[in-house]
């Protein structure tokens, strides 16, 4: 019965006689200050309002009892009640909006950070190949040096200059590496 005298209990949020526009208002609130992305979040996000809803509906119906109670001891008995059931929609309201904030300031923290490469997200990472790349084997006992391979932007070709990336494939002369000190 204690449900049906004041309502904190009750397991409809928005009680008879109370403005369902009015929860609304606060639900719409917290989703836009908390954009909600998974179920858990919505949990929290829902549990807030709630808690918030209550405390206004305990303001009010503390405000009535006061006006209806006559004795100093009834208003105490009243305020006592009302204390505890306050303190337990607080506690309610603070902990879903700590954790609400936590799980904000942990997204916003996520996207300040650069993009991480695509192979860390779950997906193939695109090999770039480097503008100019010669494989070149050096004979340790004659320091002669050969280029086994040659390539410009990952197609292979016969020779390329060294001068500048920008420079088209050509031929180059091979020389011979400086014999390494004995």
């Amino acid at each position: 019965m204690n449900a049906l005298h004041h309502g904190l209990r009750a397991r409809t949020v928005v009680l008879p006689g109370e403005n369902r526009e009015d929860f609304d208002q606060i639900l719409a609130g917290l989703q836009a200050q908390y954009q909600p992305q998974t179920p858990a979040e919505q949990y929290l996000v829902d549990q807030a309002a709630i808690a918030q809803w209550k405390l206004v509906r305990a303001e009010v119906f503390e405000a009535d009892c006061y006006a209806e109670a006559k004795s100093a001891n009834a208003r105490a008995a009243i305020f006592g009640r009302m204390t505890q059931f306050q303190c337990r929609l607080e506690r309610a309201y603070f902990k879903a909006y700590k954790e609400l904030d936590r799980i904000k300031t942990a997204r916003e923290k996520q996207s300040e950070q650069p993009k991480q490469p695509e192979q860390s997200q779950g997906k193939k990472q695109k090999y770039e190949h480097p503008p100019k790349l010669r494989v070149t084997v050096v004979n340790p006992s004659t320091g002669e040096s050969e280029v086994l391979y040659r390539a410009e932007n990952g197609k292979p070709v016969k020779g390329f200059s060294d001068a500048s990336p920008s420079s088209s494939p050509q031929d180059v002369p091979q020389t011979e590496a400086p014999k390494p000190p004995r």
